[in-house]
Formats: C-alpha cells, sequence, structure tokens
C-alpha cells in the first residue's frame, strides 16, 4: 500500500476526529463547566431572572431562575436577615439589587453574585446545598417554571391600606416639587402609581416594580404583622385568592363630581355633531375595581388629553371620538360595554352578532344630553348635576299577543315539527335585561329582546318570518346569508352554546322523529 493511499484512509479518520472534539467542546462552552442533568422542572411564584449583566451587553451565558422565597426561609432558619443580600441605606430602606446600591461595572457586578453566592452555598451546612458550579446556575434546562402572577392594587386593599394609615394618603401618594427638589404630599392630586413609574426607570425616577418593592414591600418588612413579606404572598395566585376581600369599601374621594358630561373641551365644542353623553361617575365607581380602568395614564378628565382634532401639540394623537368608541380598547366606553356582552345572559344574543360595530340605537342611548351649543351656556354647577333618569319603554305590542308556542316545520322531513316555547325563552331574556342595571339602561325599551333573534327587523315593528329572508335551499348568490335550515341550527344552537344550555343534545330533542323513519 502506497503512502498516498495510507494518508488517504487517515484523512476522513482524522476530520472526524476533529469534529467530534468541536462538538464536545462547543457542549461545554454552552452548558459550562459541572452542567447537571435535566431535571423535572418546579413551579414557584417567587422566580426572579437574574439577567443584570444585559446592562454590559450581550449574555455569555443563560440567564439564572433564582427562587427568592426559598433562599429567605434558608437564611431565617439561620437567623439571618435581608441584610445578608441586600444593602441597609441611609434612610432604613434596603436597596432593591443584591449587594449594592447601583450598577457599576461589568467584572464588579459579576464578581459579587460569584464570590457571595458560591461562597454562601460552599458554607451551608445540611444535605441540601446551593450550586457551586457554573452550569448548575446558568441551566439550558430551566430546573423552575415560574407561575408570578400580577397583582393589582383594587378598591378593597386601597381601602385596607388606608385604614390601617388612619387615611393619611401621604404614606404612599407623592408628586414632585421642582422648587424643593423633593417629594411632596398634593391634597386631591392623588394618582395611581403607574401615572409616574413606568416599566423602566427614567432618569431618577423608579420603575414601577421598583417603587412597589421599595416602598410596600419596605413597609411590610418594618410591620410584619400588616402584610406579606414574601414573593409568594403577593404573586401567588392562590395566596391572591385567599386575601381578605371588603365587601362594599368606602368611595375613594379626590374631588370628582358624581355627575358630569362626557363632551369635547369647551374649546371644540363648536365642531361636536351629536347631543353630549351624560356620565354618572358615582355609579361607575361601583362597578369599577380601579380608576385607571378609565384614567389610564392620569387621573384628568378624558378630554384634557384626547381632543376631536389633535395637533402637533396634543398630549396623544387618539382622538376623543377613538378613546370612547374603540370596541377593542378596554379602556374605552364602547370597549368595555361590549366586553359585558360576553357574559353568559347576555350572550346568547349577542355572541350571533355583527361584532366591533355599534347600532344607532346604542348612539342615542348614550348621546342624550345636551346639545353642543347649549352645554356651552351651562355653568359648572348645572353640569355635575344629576340628569333625569330614564325608564325602560314598553312592548310596542301587548305580552298577549306573543304566541306561547312556535312551530317549526317548515323543512320537516324526517322529524316533526319543532315546538318553540316562544314566550318563555322571552320572559327569561327579559328576567336577565331586568337583573342588569347596564343591561336595562342600554336597551332602552323591551322590543330589542326581539332582535336577538329577529336581527333585521327594526324595534318596534313586528317581525316577519325568519323564511321571508332566508330562502329554503341555500342561495350562492348570497354567501353571507344562510339558507332556513343553517339559519335555524345557527341561531339556536349558536344561542345554546353561548349560553352553556346543554339540552337538548340532540335531534330528536328538539324534533321528534317520524314514524317510519
Amino acid at each position: 500500500m502506497g503512502r498516498e493511499e495510507v494518508q488517504g484512509m487517515i484523512r476522513p479518520i482524522l476530520l472526524l476526529i476533529s469534529m467530534l472534539m468541536l462538538c464536545a467542546l462547543s457542549l461545554v462552552g454552552l452548558t459550562g463547566c459541572g452542567e447537571t442533568q435535566a431535571t423535572e422542572t418546579v413551579e414557584r411564584a417567587d422566580i426572579i431572572t437574574i439577567d443584570e449583566m444585559r446592562n454590559f451587553g450581550r449574555l455569555e451565558r443563560p440567564v439564572v431562575l433564582f427562587p427568592h422565597d426559598l433562599h429567605t426561609q434558608a437564611l431565617a432558619a439561620e437567623g439571618k436577615s435581608c441584610e445578608t443580600c441586600h444593602i441597609k441605606m441611609e434612610n432604613g430602606k434596603y436597596a432593591p439589587l443584591f449587594k449594592r446600591v447601583a450598577n457599576t461595572d461589568y467584572d464588579t457586578v459579576m464578581n459579587l453574585y460569584h464570590d457571595a453566592c458560591i461562597q454562601c452555598h460552599k458554607e451551608t451546612t445540611g444535605d441540601k446545598t446551593g450550586p457551586v458550579t457554573c452550569g448548575e446556575c446558568h441551566r439550558k434546562d430551566a430546573k423552575f417554571i415560574s407561575t408570578w402572577t400580577e397583582i393589582g392594587f383594587n378598591r378593597s386593599l386601597h381601602y385596607r391600606h388606608e385604614q390601617a394609615n388612619m387615611e393619611k394618603c401621604d404614606h404612599c401618594h407623592h408628586v414632585y416639587d421642582e422648587q424643593q427638589k423633593k417629594l411632596v404630599y398634593v391634597k386631591n392630586q392623588e394618582s395611581s402609581c403607574r401615572d409616574c413609574h413606568k416599566k423602566e426607570k427614567i432618569d431618577n425616577r423608579l420603575s414601577l416594580e421598583q417603587a412597589a418593592h421599595y416602598k410596600c414591600f419596605g413597609c411590610h418588612l418594618e410591620n410584619p404583622e400588616t402584610g406579606p413579606t414574601t414573593c409568594a404572598g403577593c404573586h401567588d395566585k392562590q395566596m391572591q385568592m385567599d386575601i381578605k376581600v371588603v365587601e362594599h369599601p368606602a368611595r375613594l374621594y379626590r374631588n370628582q363630581p358624581d355627575y358630569t358630561y362626557l363632551s369635547p373641551d369647551d374649546a371644540e365644542l363648536v365642531h361636536a355633531k351629536l347631543p353630549v353623553v351624560n356620565f354618572a361617575h358615582i355609579d361607575h365607581e361601583q362597578y369599577l375595581d380601579k380608576c385607571r380602568t378609565c384614567h389610564h395614564e392620569t387621573m384628568k378628565a378624558c378630554n384634557e388629553c384626547h381632543l376631536l382634532d389633535p395637533g402637533e401639540d396634543a398630549v396623544t394623537t387618539v382622538t376623543l371620538q377613538q378613546a370612547m368608541h374603540d370596541m377593542q380598547s378596554k379602556h374605552s366606553c364602547a370597549g368595555c360595554h361590549a366586553e359585558k356582552k360576553s357574559q353568559t345572559q347576555c350572550a346568547g344574543c349577542h355572541a350571533l352578532m355583527e361584532q366591533g360595530k355599534l347600532t344607532d340605537h346604542a348612539c342615542t342611548i348614550c348621546h342624550s344630553g345636551p346639545k353642543p351649543d347649549e352645554l356651552a351656556k351651562m355653568s359648572t354647577a348645572a353640569r355635575t348635576r344629576k340628569p333625569a333618569g330614564r325608564n325602560m319603554e314598553k312592548l310596542s305590542f301587548r305580552m298577549k299577543d306573543i304566541p306561547d308556542t312556535v312551530y317549526i316545520g317548515r323543512l320537516s322531513n324526517k322529524y316533526e315539527a319543532a315546538a318553540f316555547p316562544h314566550k318563555k325563552i322571552i320572559e327569561k331574556l327579559m328576567t336577565y335585561i331586568g337583573d342588569s342595571k347596564i343591561a336595562t339602561y342600554f336597551h332602552g325599551q323591551e322590543d330589542v329582546v326581539c332582535r336577538g333573534c329577529h336581527h333585521h327587523t327594526p324595534v318596534g315593528e313586528t317581525p316577519p318570518l325568519c323564511e321571508s329572508c332566508h330562502t329554503r335551499p341555500f342561495n350562492e348568490e348570497d354567501l353571507l346569508k344562510p339558507g332556513l335550515f343553517g339559519a335555524f341550527h345557527r341561531q339556536c344552537l349558536g344561542c345554546h352554546e353561548a349560553m352553556n344550555i346543554t339540552e337538548p343534545s340532540d335531534c330528536v330533542g328538539c324534533h321528534a322523529k317520524k314514524a317510519g323513519n
């Protein structure tokens, strides 16, 4: 065998060995030294993602998932406090960052974690000690799954804190005084924390997360008997459900009017076309848990930010019309009301109607206040006076004229005609409407209930038979209109499904089989 032949045989083997070595080195680089085998993941609400090195550039290793409560419990068992990991500042509060008040440079921050964490784990006694190698902390396979759940400061929690602080609002609420260069409390300027504290820290203004832990958690640490001092205490879903709820908390009063008109700013009233909207502020407060449901950025009136025709200097480009009518927004009137339609007792009719669109009937229900030119002449007192109530208009025909049962047998072939309990269903829907203040208000008159099925019949008119619009066979030239068979089954079965009605569950539940079939 010649030299060239031997080299030809060895070259592929050397290439294979080189590739295997590169793969092995790559795995070491990716997983780190001492990488542990994949284990079953654990769900916890106290997981903090340690990714501080992002502040200095791209991460070289996977982030660290840190079970905070697990560590505080272990430290407490040894008689240690938060000062083991957090610096106590001059004002008595703990700095939120680990072993430092602020980020400095890459090497300093990295060494803080490595030296302190690994050293503590090495000193820990007992069977369960913490990881001491790179791959045990910087894992590709997540050991923990975070079940962290955001907690909202609703009316009940606000009331409980208000009482605990003897109604001293300055414990939490503050604004920055430019002249004094410090935080001060100003009565009737109380606002949501989120109005100032955003997702990220801006200059010297803490992020919402930092502010909440600095102020709220800091207060709980000083007064352990008043509130939770663990991550799970606030952010575990089950523990949130166990928080005591005050059924009827006192009103959050900030000098707001009980009643007002939703309208453009006075300077823009000349451009308004419709009568303004009567708005019962006090009623909406009772239905909503948080002021920021509507006042999503500040506590200002809607028309201070949202204009009919925003110019270049406007606070937002979202017009007043959009802010009030956006069906997809949880902050808009129409969007919030649309969510109510998805409730079981409402969905039987509303789930089958055209979505994302308001009817002319709905417009006149809201826009029932003074005309714009009349509002411009009204005093402040007149603008905040309780408007006259609205009474539900009665049926335009007598209840006794409504048939008790309607027999649907136009398409009967294998089955007998279906006996439809017409009046019983109307009475049930009327009961649902009567039990809901918002439904009573927006239906306006009882005839509206008929449009749940007779959807194109004008309110107040006797509806024609379904087959007047829906022909027996399917009309291929009108694809958006089902045939009579499809219309009946879509309407009836669609209503049952939306309202979680399980019976009847099959064809014979509505249609008795004909003899011989």
